[in-house]
């Protein structure tokens, strides 16, 4: 199940980068690079910043991986853990994804704002691993 997570994640970090770099030539100047509660945009920025939370992604994905496999085995990092933090990578990767897809979407005036319900949906979905994590990390 770990190596499907990883998987995934790998796949989702992939389509974050597709989206970045197939959109940006077509981009207008400026682009959505905040939204408020409502999923609206609030703040914009320069093009370039479409690369932004690609570039976050593949560095929490190299990071946490890198620090998974040093932590495996070790009395830090409690073996019923291990699952539901590649699950959090899995979701993470996800969410940048969605964001940058959403982006773009935006920008593109294709949308009008995030989409508050995937973005809950992925926030509570992290939320419930969020927990695991905590509960299995006590039970050790």
């Amino acid at each position: 199940m770990i190596v499907f997570f990883d998987c995934l994640s790998v796949v989702f970090l992939a389509l974050c980068w597709w989206v970045a770099v197939s959109s940006y030539p077509s981009l207008p100047e400026t682009i959505p690079v905040h939204f408020g509660i409502s999923g609206e945009p609030d703040n914009w920025g320069g093009r370039w910043m479409i690369f932004l939370l690609p570039t976050i992604a593949s560095l929490i994905v190299a990071l946490d991986l890198f620090l998974f496999t040093r932590l495996e085995g070790t009395p830090k990092m409690a073996p019923a853990m291990k699952l539901p933090l590649h699950l959090m990578i899995l979701e993470l990767t996800a969410l940048f994804a969605f964001i940058t897809w959403r982006m773009s979407e935006v920008a593109f005036e294709r949308a009008k704002s995030l989409g508050v319900r995937v973005l809950l949906l992925i926030v509570m979905a992290m939320v419930g691993t969020s927990v695991w994590i905590v509960i299995a990390g006590k039970i050790y």
